[in-house]
């Protein structure tokens, strides 16, 4: 039986982070970046989805995707509300921001490492942090209107019902108060289960190309006897995938009465790997999931958004 362990909170902050350097060294480069990822999209996936960036995997750095994500909000008296924090490392990034205050919530409690951020916050930046166990579809402990910024990384892929989330997470907002989220890898893109791609590039679409059976088999091979927590092995065994389209993502934001305000798309480079070098069976993944997804769909690894909670 596999056995899950947690990656310790400062490992994880650490190769999240990036220094001063390279945050300007992205910033310079960034239109270049984003001029030549444009050109690997179709024109109909522009117009329809309209980014303002399509950047690799890199040139965005966390640090700028909370400082991005902020721009609306008056920071010193503001709430965040950090949601699906896992250990909590990704605290840390919002506390730099000083805000007046932090909530930050995951479904499963890591009582060791949340103690220890929020004293490292408040000593560090002076910032409260309150963690709280709940899951996203509840926060019945926040007021309505409360907040001023929610905030999640790697966390909408995983809400097998997003609408739900979306609901909650609407009644915290303040009006006209922002939603930050960026997820993926993608259902639909390369290693989109967190998982396949494990034995080489070929399998990075196995969770979408394989029937049941047989990527149950390549899952239990790669297994490791121990795995991450927070890994790909456990999601998978527990199906904790939202399984959407960039395009139906947007659609349940503005059916949960969000307006996007940016959006900034992300492209796979194993993706495009996996393209070039097995040209057959991208067509064979194209046709298999056609007309739901677009041969974009599968190149798109993540989405960077920005949304408004708009009155109705």
């Amino acid at each position: 039986m596999t056995q899950f362990e947690k990656t310790a909170w400062r490992k994880q902050y650490r190769s999240s982070s990036r220094g001063l350097t390279k945050r300007i060294v992205y910033y310079f480069t960034r239109p270049l970046i984003s001029w030549h990822h444009t050109r690997l999209l179709s024109p109909d996936t522009l117009e329809r989805c309209k980014p303002d960036l399509v950047i690799g995997p890199r040139g965005l750095p966390l640090e700028t995707r909370h400082r991005w994500a902020s721009a609306k909000v008056k920071r010193s008296e503001a709430t965040i509300l950090v949601q699906g924090t896992g250990t909590g490392w990704d605290v840390i990034s919002w506390a730099v921001l000083r805000p007046r205050r932090i909530v930050a919530t995951d479904l499963y409690p890591f009582d060791e490492s949340w103690a220890a951020i929020a004293d490292h916050c408040r000593k560090r930046f002076g910032v409260d942090v309150e963690f709280r166990q709940a899951p996203l579809e509840d926060h019945a402990f926040l007021p309505d209107s409360s907040v001023d910024l929610c905030g999640s990384d790697a966390v909408f892929e995983h809400c097998r019902d997003l609408a739900a989330v979306l609901r909650e997470t609407r009644r915290v907002l303040k009006r006209g108060g922002t939603l930050y989220t960026a997820y993926g890898p993608m259902w639909f893109c390369a290693s989109g289960d967190h998982y396949s791609g494990r034995g080489g590039i070929e399998h990075v679409f196995n969770h979408v190309l394989l029937e049941p059976a047989s990527y149950r088999r390549y899952f239990d091979a790669q297994i490791n006897a121990v795995e991450d927590f927070q890994s790909g092995g456990r999601y998978v065994e527990l199906d904790l995938f939202s399984k959407l389209t960039t395009s139906e993502y947007l659609a349940k934001f503005s059916e949960a009465g969000f307006r996007v305000d940016s959006l900034i798309v992300e492209v796979s480079s194993d993706a495009l790997r996996f393209k070039r070098r097995f040209p057959e069976r991208f067509a064979a993944l194209v046709a298999r999931w056609s007309p739901r997804c677009m041969p974009d769909d599968f190149l798109i690894k993540g989405n960077i958004v920005r949304l408004t909670k708009v009155a109705r």
